[in-house]
């Protein structure tokens, strides 16, 4: 006799099958929470990880500035009447503040009456900002057959020392007394936060943008880096000098402009960081002179495509987008948000196909 249409139903449900299902949905919520947490804990973000504005600070009272004219003209007279008048320069006593025609009467005593005030530097010139920066060229190659010098005086090719390894380059120069201290520093502490090695899992090389400067200054900035930087590794870093034409090839491939001003006997230039693919081609610029340790990881397992780093690093990185404008990682919430839902229909398409078996196997077993 043939089993009516809505008989018992079968209790032998595939209970892994179901749980094995749940789990991967569950993984795939909490790493999705996982990747959410660490880019905003670790700044990949600029929108999502900068902190929250302060608070402003008022002016003293009044703050209603009724006869602004007036007011200039008060401040203008107190400014004379501190420069005509002698008095304390401090709290402490110590400094004693003169006019100013008594000033300059001793300052002529001391140097002659003859002595004139020295002449004023050269104003910078009018197209500076043109002729100075960054020009970020995405996937162009750097010239890997001109020979440098290391600290150590030896000859070394560009090429050789990437070593089929990602490269961190760092532009600038070795007696620079401003902006280049800065920027290595920047770079050590990064280093010393990403967990990645230079010299083994990265390369980390800077070169110098001045002809002039020789192995010797070289080695002089590395010790100078190795005892102020110990946690960078600075040990295996390369510090690189070049020829003019060397320099000005890197320096074109990478869009890296800058210009010695004879004023202070230095250069101006930008401030950045260069990632090289292991086969020499630029593939991020990370600016500025501070970096975050989880950008600059993401940016050398980028560039290593996919060699270096763990799978954290990989789904962070399909989590997160490149902005060269500002030359750091973005959360996209709208990438996340659709690899946890197609993760939750391929689930739930599977847990489906399950139940449809499992009702096919106990329809085929029922009895007639």
């Amino acid at each position: 006799m043939p089993e009516p249409p809505f008989g018992h139903e079968s209790a032998a449900l595939p209970v892994q099958r179901l749980l094995a299902i749940g789990a991967i949905l569950a993984a795939g919520v909490v790493a999705t929470v996982v990747v959410v947490f660490v880019a905003l804990k670790l700044g990949a973000s600029p929108a999502l990880g900068r902190a929250p504005p302060q608070a402003a600070v008022l002016p003293p009272e009044p703050r209603l500035q009724a006869h602004p004219a007036a007011d200039l003209a008060a401040f203008r007279a107190g400014q004379q009447r501190e420069l005509e008048q002698a008095g304390p320069a401090d709290s402490t006593g110590q400094f004693t503040r003169i006019p100013i025609e008594r000033a300059m009467a001793l300052y002529a005593r001391q140097h002659g009456s003859s002595a004139s005030p020295p002449a004023a530097a050269p104003p910078p010139p009018p197209d500076l900002p043109t002729r100075v920066g960054f020009d970020q060229r995405l996937g162009a190659a750097v010239p890997l057959a001109p020979v440098w010098r290391d600290a150590q005086g030896g000859r070394v090719a560009l090429g050789t020392a990437l070593g089929n390894r990602p490269t961190l380059l760092v532009p600038g120069y070795y007696r620079c007394r401003n902006l280049c201290d800065v920027v290595r520093a920047g770079v050590a502490q990064a280093v010393a936060a990403s967990g990645l090695k230079p010299g083994g899992e990265f390369n980390l090389v800077l070169f110098s943008i001045d002809p002039q400067e020789t192995a010797a200054d070289a080695a002089a900035a590395q010790r100078r880096d190795a005892a102020a930087y110990p946690r960078g590794a600075v040990a295996h870093w390369l510090y690189l000098t070049g020829t003019a034409a060397a320099v000005s090839e890197l320096t074109r491939a990478i869009g890296f402009r800058s210009l010695f001003d004879p004023r202070n006997g230095q250069y101006a230039h930008p401030a950045g960081i260069v990632l090289l693919s292991p086969r020499g081609l630029i593939t991020q610029y990370l600016l500025g002179v501070r970096f975050s340790p989880l950008t600059l990881r993401l940016a050398l397992v980028d560039a290593s495509h996919g060699r270096i780093g763990t799978f954290v690093d990989r789904l962070l990185l399909i989590c997160c987008d490149y902005d060269p404008a500002t030359g750091r990682y973005s959360l996209l919430i709208t990438r996340v948000l659709q690899g946890l839902g197609l993760l939750t229909a391929a689930t739930l398409a599977a847990l489906l196909g399950v139940l449809r078996r499992a009702e096919r196997t106990r329809r085929a077993g029922a009895p007639s």
